[in-house]
């Protein structure tokens, strides 16, 4: 019945999944952490029914604002989102915007979160891009191995051979790093986002049946 229900437009997509929705807010309005699509939170905004509505119905992240009402982030900045999910909590009385952002961040102090600057791989996968674009750095050795595909083929050859072969802790994490760097070089010289990366390992985790382990033959053989 709920499906032909918002079929024949008797019932709005919003209003169906606004109805179990709780708030013990004087104003109704419910709390609103706003990630990235690797879980980074961005900020903490607030939703109404009317800013859930248009957030959904234009797939953009829109908020309730106590002095604009309706806000649609970016609109004068230029930092809009595009909205990718929204989640509900445990208790139905907070949800989850997942959001792609564009420009500078969703902080007006132009950072990416509203509390300063990312890190870890993220950040790292972020500036590699820019740089990939033409942003940022114009003289490194990230430019060199994103000129020199033969360069970073062998740089990668040679983290991965290093980290498979390190011993002691410090080793690993020294050569995990190594490694890590060069595969976000790759990803950005193919376009290619780290959240890509989790989404494919995401889909991989809800397989029912995996290939079996083997170990590979001949670089090039294609077995």
């Amino acid at each position: 019945q709920v499906g032909m229900a918002l079929y024949s437009g008797e019932l709005d997509l919003t209003s169906a999944f606004a109805a179990p929705l709780v708030s013990d807010r004087a104003d109704g309005l419910w709390p609103t952490v706003v990630t990235d699509q690797s879980g980074i939170a961005l900020g903490l905004a607030y939703s109404s029914l009317a800013s859930l509505r248009e957030a959904i119905q234009t797939r953009r992240g829109v908020y309730h604002s106590r002095k604009r009402g309706l806000w649609r982030k970016g609109e004068s900045s230029g930092s809009f989102q595009e909205l990718l999910a929204v989640r509900v909590d445990c208790d139905r009385d907070a949800l989850r915007f997942i959001v792609r952002q564009h420009g500078n961040g969703f902080c007006h102090a132009g950072t990416k979160t509203c509390w300063g600057e990312d890190a870890g791989l993220t950040a790292l996968s972020d500036r590699l891009s820019r740089i990939a674009r033409g942003e940022g750095e114009t003289a490194s050795n990230t430019r060199r191995l994103l000129a020199d595909n033969d360069l970073l083929r062998s740089k990668l050859l040679e983290e991965a051979a290093e980290l498979a072969g390190a011993g002691s802790r410090s080793q690993v994490v020294h050569e995990a790093a190594d490694l890590a760097y060069f595969t976000l070089v790759k990803l950005a010289a193919a376009e290619v986002t780290f959240s890509e990366i989790e989404d494919e390992l995401d889909r991989r985790a809800r397989r029912v049946s995996r290939r079996p382990m083997t170990e590979k033959t001949e670089r090039g053989s294609g077995k």
